[in-house]
């Protein structure tokens, strides 16, 4: 299954995330190359997030997201199942 995941992080963070965006971008080429990671888009700020996602469940996406570096910094998150039209 696919799943829309959507995220937005605190901007008094921005500091401490910079400095784990290269433990970030390894972790999402990882994911990107065993095929969890389908588009992740970036807003023009850095302050929201959208990816597509495949796994098993909405628990598995989940858990994938918790071994994100910067998942700590995350303040507000979605996930939703997708279907193809």
């Amino acid at each position: 299954m696919e799943f829309m995941v959507s995220a937005s992080f605190r901007a008094q963070d921005q500091e401490e995330m910079l400095a784990r965006l290269p433990q970030e971008q390894a972790h999402i080429q990882v994911l990107r190359e065993q095929g969890t990671i389908q588009a992740l888009y970036l807003s023009a700020d850095r302050s929201h997030v959208w990816l597509v996602m495949r796994g098993e469940s909405q628990d598995q996406v989940q858990k994938a997201l918790e071994d994100f570096p910067l998942y700590p910094y995350v303040r507000e998150q979605a996930i939703a199942p997708l279907s193809k039209i």
